[in-house]
């Protein structure tokens, strides 16, 4: 979680992939949450190298992480941390009406 005068600025959650089998324990997904006048000052890069830290101290070899297609802030954001896209997801979000598409991306640890 990222602060600043005592407000929370963003924060990051890391989970895992999958809860049903433990063959998926070594992937996480995480997702990033950074107040839109808080953006582009390095607090997601730090928030990212903290929770890869602590997955890697945890046993993950693996990051994955959904980028609404339209959002290619995040998706430079993504790459310049290493994430590779993977794949799209066809009209994986939907808000009110409208239809979005999802980037897929990954990151080995």
């Amino acid at each position: 979680m990222a602060e600043k005068e005592g407000k929370i600025i963003g924060f990051q959650s890391l989970d895992k992939w999958a809860r049903y089998s433990d063959s998926f324990d070594h992937v996480g997904v995480i997702g990033t949450f950074i107040l839109p006048q808080w953006r582009k000052k390095k607090i997601g890069t730090k928030l990212a190298e903290y929770s890869f830290n602590f997955a890697r101290n945890n046993n993950y070899e693996k990051i994955v992480i959904y980028v609404r297609a339209t959002n290619t802030g995040a998706i430079d954001f993504y790459k310049k941390l290493g994430f590779i896209q993977k794949g799209i997801l066809s009209r994986q979000v939907k808000i009110n009406t409208q239809y979005e598409d999802e980037i897929f991306m990954e990151l080995f640890l």
